[in-house]
């Protein structure tokens, strides 16, 4: 079963514009590129559960937790991103495991519907 959610969200696109205001917009490209987890996850308009996500490498006991995989569909800064991001069981962004940054909305839907 395929679970998708619509959210509705304007918050980030004006926090992107208050970063661009205070800190120029090379500066605040930094800023969002550094936190892009943080804003593609705040920023969405969907989402779809992809999975449980298992990490194959050495984990240390105390940074165990379990996460999920889900795609997002966002809008931030006047584009649309496709990206697929782990999010804890309290639905916080934990990192971004990639993003594809589009000009409409079509080939971003298009990549988000493709995601795994």
């Amino acid at each position: 079963m395929t679970m998708i959610s619509a959210i509705g969200n304007g918050r980030c696109d004006t926090s992107a514009d208050v970063l661009r205001a205070e800190f120029g917009g090379i500066l605040a490209e930094r800023i969002l590129e550094a936190e892009a987890a943080d804003f593609v996850w705040e920023a969405r308009l969907q989402e779809r559960y992809l999975g449980q996500h298992f990490d194959v490498g050495i984990s240390v006991e105390e940074d165990e937790r379990e996460l999920s995989r889900i795609a997002v569909l966002s809008s931030l800064g006047g584009r649309w991103h496709a990206a697929v991001c782990l999010v804890d069981g309290d639905g916080t962004a934990v990192d971004l495991l990639w993003k594809q940054v589009f000009d409409t909305r079509q080939e971003a839907e298009a990549a988000f519907g493709r995601a795994a």
